[in-house]
């Protein structure tokens, strides 16, 4: 059984492999031109971006394990949040509101949450988000080295 500095060191330790892959998928889906595709690597990134933060289960804390929030910059805490949004409200579940449905005449009706899983405005301040978190929890890692190599 880990003891919860191990939890927290392994849950660091996947979270650097989360904010790599977040990286490289932004990266890859710059050299696309294909709009699927790109949406599909904007899907990857921020879902490897939030699963980090959102509530994992551990051996010993079962709800709620998750890495902080404190090493995000001010400047990028607005994106951060809609980022969030956008993986809580239309990614991850099919919130209504996000969805923003509307009926027309007789049976015909549209969604319009769906049109904005690309958000262009997002993928820079992504990136940069991934990197500081990656050099973050590096430097949460080394701390909790002491405590759980002995």
């Amino acid at each position: 059984m880990l003891t919860p500095k191990q939890e927290q060191y392994v849950l660091r330790h996947l979270s650097l492999i989360d904010m790599e892959r977040v990286q490289h998928s932004l990266s890859k889906m710059k050299e696309l031109n294909d709009g699927y595709l790109k949406e599909a690597l904007f899907w990857d990134a921020v879902v490897s971006y939030i699963k980090p933060f959102s509530g994992n289960r551990g051996e010993n804390q079962k709800k709620g394990l998750r890495i902080s929030q404190k090493g995000i910059p001010a400047h990028l805490k607005a994106a951060h949040q809609k980022i969030e949004d956008i993986r809580n409200k239309l990614f991850a579940h099919n919130d209504l509101e996000h969805q923003q449905p509307e009926f027309g005449p007789g049976t015909s009706f549209t969604v319009k949450g769906y049109e904005k899983v690309f958000c262009d405005d997002l993928v820079d301040p992504l990136f940069e988000l991934a990197k500081v978190m990656h050099n973050h929890l590096m430097s949460e890692m080394s701390e909790l080295k002491k405590h759980v190599f002995l």
